[in-house]
């Protein structure tokens, strides 16, 4: 397993950080994916709550180099997807791969594009990730408008 970063994000930080990471990952050329399988596994290092990360997990950062030196930058987002989470897989006649990740707990799934499989997945998990964490912090904000505060 590997190990957390001590240096984690604030909540709004991290939401960005996949944002854009999911963004990147649609227009990135094959010969980015090393650096976005980094980062989505940095992201995941850094997040500010275990609970935010469900169904996804972080490689250490020997094993992540050792995968991406060895050209297995598919076996290193497979590895990142836990048993709970799904995913669906596709590439059409045009060569441009889509990606749908569904997280668990989740009450929707999130999809990405990219040049490769393995770009799509990380702009899936991205999206996944961000929609799921961006709809844990409303829900808390929808229990603590429920707290002392009468709606009438």
């Amino acid at each position: 397993m590997a190990e957390r970063n001590s240096g984690m994000l604030a909540h709004g930080e991290w939401l960005d950080a996949l944002r854009d990471l999911s963004l990147c990952c649609a227009v990135s050329a094959c010969d980015e994916t090393q650096d976005r399988v980094r980062e989505i596994n940095a992201l995941l290092l850094v997040a500010p709550a275990r609970s935010l990360i469900d169904g996804l997990r972080p490689i250490g950062a020997t094993r992540i180099e050792a995968l991406i030196n060895a050209g297995a930058c598919e076996t290193a987002i497979m590895t990142m997807l836990e048993a709970g989470a799904g995913f669906l897989l596709s590439r059409g006649s045009d060569g441009q791969s889509l990606a749908t990740v569904a997280l668990p707990g989740s009450a929707h799934e999130a999809s990405g594009a990219g040049a490769s499989p393995t770009l799509a997945l990380v702009g899936a998990m991205a999206d996944a990730l961000a929609s799921t964490a961006s709809g844990e912090r409303m829900a808390a904000r929808q229990r603590g408008l429920g707290r002392g505060h009468a709606l009438h």
